[in-house]
């Protein structure tokens, strides 16, 4: 069992206090046991005489809902995810040089105890490459910001590629299939974050559509749902398809537009 107890027996479950919205409060501490080295990283407990703010609480894995379908934000991953919340807090109270090398730890345990705890190969990737492309974004500065943008234009490269060479544009079809190496070969000057480049590429080529296609079904669904709360007298909240710019604050009830009839 990868996750124990704080006094080191098997852990069979955490108890959490759910603070309304997306917030919940673990209430006792617990630990993980790293596989690679037997080194253990303590989890402490919230303080629930405080508010959940940040750091003194958990959204388990920050996926915006209407990705929930490709990878939820609980289940195998909440344990890891809430492991990684713990050492992002602690990093995020380091001195500022130290800010991203923590991350990066932090990332790393991260893809390990997601494989630790069920989580397959290429979806404990994902999980990585997003969080470590957000640390980059938060401590990386104008560094992490030319890395986030590299990621992007491979991405698109990749995707341009595969296109030119299906529909065999320019009479170059095969060579454009050997330009998809293009981003791995670029990444080399990142040195041991040239893993990250490159899996954050790759598999952004890869999610796209997918993501893409959650995106346009979540606000289809979303247009119909506005369409029957206006015939039905604006009653009940408003719908509002996710994601938007402030999606994490708005899980818990909906906005109301206006003087929204209550529900009969």
């Amino acid at each position: 069992m990868p996750f124990i107890t704080a006094d080191g027996r098997p852990l069979e479950g955490v108890p959490l206090l759910y603070r309304m919205g997306r917030d919940f409060q673990v209430t006792e501490a617990f630990a993980y046991r790293d596989p690679r080295d037997g080194s253990v990283v303590t989890v402490p407990a919230h303080d629930v005489s405080r508010p959940p703010t940040l750091g003194n609480s958990t959204d388990f894995a920050s996926v915006p809902p209407f990705l929930w379908g490709l990878i939820a934000n609980y289940g195998p991953q909440t344990l890891p995810a809430i492991l990684h919340d713990a050492m992002v807090e602690d990093a995020r109270r380091a001195p500022v040089a130290e800010r991203l090398p923590r991350r990066r730890i932090a990332d790393d345990l991260f893809r390990v105890a997601l494989i630790d705890n069920g989580i397959h190969l290429l979806r404990a990737r994902v999980m990585w490459a997003a969080v470590g492309l957000e640390s980059w974004l938060r401590h990386g500065g104008a560094l992490g910001r030319l890395l986030f943008a590299q990621v992007a234009v491979g991405a698109l490269w990749l995707i341009a590629a595969t296109v030119l060479a299906i529909v065999d544009a320019g009479g170059l079809g095969p060579w454009w299939l050997v330009m998809l190496a293009a981003p791995a070969l670029l990444a080399a000057p990142w040195g041991p974050a040239a893993g990250l480049v490159i899996a954050a590429a790759y598999l952004g080529a890869l999610y796209a559509p997918l993501v893409l296609g959650a995106f346009l079904a979540s606000h289809v669904e979303g247009l119909i749902a506005l369409g029957v709360w206006l015939l039905t007298g604006r009653r009940g909240p408003r719908p509002q398809a996710e994601p938007t710019i402030r999606w994490k604050d708005e899980y818990g009830p909906e906005h109301a537009a206006g003087a929204a009839t209550p529900p009969r």
